[in-house]
């Protein structure tokens, strides 16, 4: 009878815990991208790789989509309950593979892969909950943010200018990937240190491509107090225009050009599941 008491008590455990790990993967939403703004040529979009159609603003494209811009093409898509705006720029190919969301009381858990086999991207994302992930994979590496603006090509690189950063890169000929962490102001290039991939600080050019794309894209993100996770970066992260800037300072119009030394050793192996921490 004992034994029979604790078998049941066992069986209506394992009930209780599987109701609440099925509780938990239908709580779970697909996310969707929504059209802001085509400011350059145009675009198009298809659910099945074979049938594409002309991308439009208001268009909202759901999770396992591709867009694709032309050679003159320039997309905002803003992944709202992902918590991210993008702008894809010309002849860029880009994915929608994985926009999820798992409301929460204090803590909403997004988990955001896109897919970047050509082309670049700019994007604004907010601040991450700890158990959340906002992801681009290229042919060659997986970037991962933590918050931030950053820039991401299909060859790889990745240049974050606010917040922080990681990559995991496979050099040519590697079998496993190594783990870059990539902090503000900084370049992940896979082309240093013979193509083994290194991390430099950001050359003033490319910080200032990033901050006037990420200026447009400020715009479409919630503003704070909006709800658990609404955030948006601080005014300060548009930057103006630099004309006016006296020589001498960073990135003055009389400044000679800088040497940016690679950081030759990646950094200590991440832990790419948890990136909030």
């Amino acid at each position: 009878m004992k034994q029979c008491a604790r078998l049941l008590s066992g069986l209506v455990a394992f009930g209780a815990t599987a109701v609440v790990v099925s509780s938990l993967t239908v709580a779970a939403e697909s996310g969707s991208a929504k059209v802001r703004a085509i400011s350059a040529g145009g675009a198009q979009f298809s659910a099945d790789g074979a049938t594409w159609n002309t991308v439009q603003v208001g268009d909202v494209l759901a999770e396992g989509m591709v867009i694709k811009t032309d050679e003159n093409g320039v997309v905002d898509l803003d992944l709202s309950q992902n918590g991210s705006v993008v702008r894809m720029a010309p002849g860029t190919t880009l994915k929608l593979t994985t926009l999820q969301v798992v409301p929460g009381a204090g803590e909403e858990i997004t988990t955001t892969e896109l897919g970047l086999p050509e082309g670049k991207i700019h994007a604004v994302v907010r601040k991450l909950t700890a158990s959340s992930k906002w992801e681009v994979k290229t042919p060659v590496s997986t970037c991962g943010v933590r918050g931030t603006e950053i820039t991401v090509t299909s060859r790889g690189t990745f240049v974050v200018s606010r917040g922080s950063g990681y990559v995991r890169y496979t050099a040519p000929g590697a079998t496993t990937p190594t783990n870059f962490n990539v902090p503000s102001g900084y370049t992940f290039d896979p082309a240093l240190n013979n193509n083994k991939g290194g991390v430099v600080e950001t050359l003033p050019s490319v910080k200032l491509e990033l901050e006037e794309n990420a200026s447009g894209l400020t715009r479409y993100l919630p503003v704070p107090g909006a709800g658990a996770q609404g955030w948006a970066p601080s005014p300060a992260w548009s930057v103006p225009g630099r004309e006016g800037v006296p020589p001498g300072q960073k990135g003055g119009s009389g400044d000679p050009p800088q040497e940016m030394v690679p950081i030759t050793q990646p950094s200590t192996p991440i832990a790419p599941t948890s990136p909030g921490k």
